[in-house]
C-alpha cells in the first residue's frame, strides 16, 4: 500500500516512470544471466585444447572441438570455430575466428541500447512531472490563495516525487550501464587475446 500511494502521491508521470524501473530491473537481472553464462577462464580453455590436440590427428582434433564445445561461450565457439579450421593457413583460422567472434557481438552487447534510453529519458520523464506538479500548485494558490496551503503543497510534493524517481532511475542505471559494458569489453578483449594465443600454438608460432 505504502508503494501505491507513493506512485499516486507523484502524479501521472509516476506511471512511465514505474514503467521504465520494470523495464529497468528486467534488462539488469538478464544482463546478469547473459554475462555469467558468456564467462570463462581462457587459460584454463586454453590449456585444454592444448592438452589434447596433436597436429595431423583427425582424433585428436575433434576431441580439442569437444573441449571447446562442451564451453557453451562466446570464446569456446570461437575456438571451435578456429579448430574446425586448423589445418588451414593462420590467415584462413584468423578470418574464422574474426567472424565467429563478429557473431557473438550482438548477443553480448543485446539491451544496453535500451538501458542507456532508459537512463535518458527518466530524468526528463521526471522533470514534466516536475512542472505537472507545479502547474497544480500555482493552480491552487491563483483559485484559493494561501489560505488552503494543503492544495499547492500537494503540487509541490508531486513535483518533488517524480523528479526523485526519475533521477534515481536514470543513477541506478548508469551504474549497471557501466559495468555492463566493462564486463562486455573485457569479454571482447579475452576473445582477442585468446583468439590469437590459439592461433599462434595451431600455427607452431608457439609451443
Amino acid at each position: 500500500m505504502l508503494v501505491l500511494k507513493f506512485i499516486k502521491d507523484g502524479g501521472v508521470m509516476m506511471y512511465p516512470l514505474l514503467f521504465c524501473s520494470m523495464a529497468l530491473l528486467v534488462i539488469i537481472l538478464e544482463r546478469a544471466v547473459s554475462f555469467r553464462k558468456a564467462s570463462i577462464d581462457g587459460d584454463e580453455l586454453l590449456d585444454g585444447v592444448k592438452a589434447v590436440y596433436q597436429p595431423d590427428d583427425a582424433e585428436a582434433l575433434q576431441r580439442a572441438i569437444a573441449v571447446c564445445e562442451e564451453r557453451p561461450t562466446p570464446l569456446g565457439r570461437m575456438y571451435a570455430r578456429g579448430l574446425k579450421n586448423a589445418r588451414r593457413s593462420a590467415d584462413a583460422i584468423e578470418m574464422a575466428m574474426e567472424q565467429e567472434a563478429s557473431n557473438e557481438l550482438p548477443n553480448l552487447e543485446a539491451n544496453l541500447p535500451i538501458l542507456k534510453t532508459i537512463i535518458n529519458i527518466s530524468p526528463l520523464l521526471g522533470l514534466l512531472g516536475t512542472i505537472a506538479g507545479m502547474i497544480t500548485s500555482f493552480r491552487a494558490a491563483s483559485q484559493t490563495g494561501l489560505s488552503n496551503p494543503t492544495q499547492v503543497l500537494g503540487g509541490i510534493s508531486e513535483a518533488l516525487i517524480s523528479t526523485a524517481s526519475g533521477i534515481t532511475i536514470a543513477v541506478l542505471g548508469f551504474i549497471f550501464f557501466n559495468y555492463y559494458a566493462n564486463v562486455s569489453k573485457k569479454i571482447i578483449e579475452d576473445m582477442e587475446y585468446y583468439g590469437a594465443e590459439l592461433v599462434n600454438f595451431l600455427t607452431g608460432r608457439i609451443d
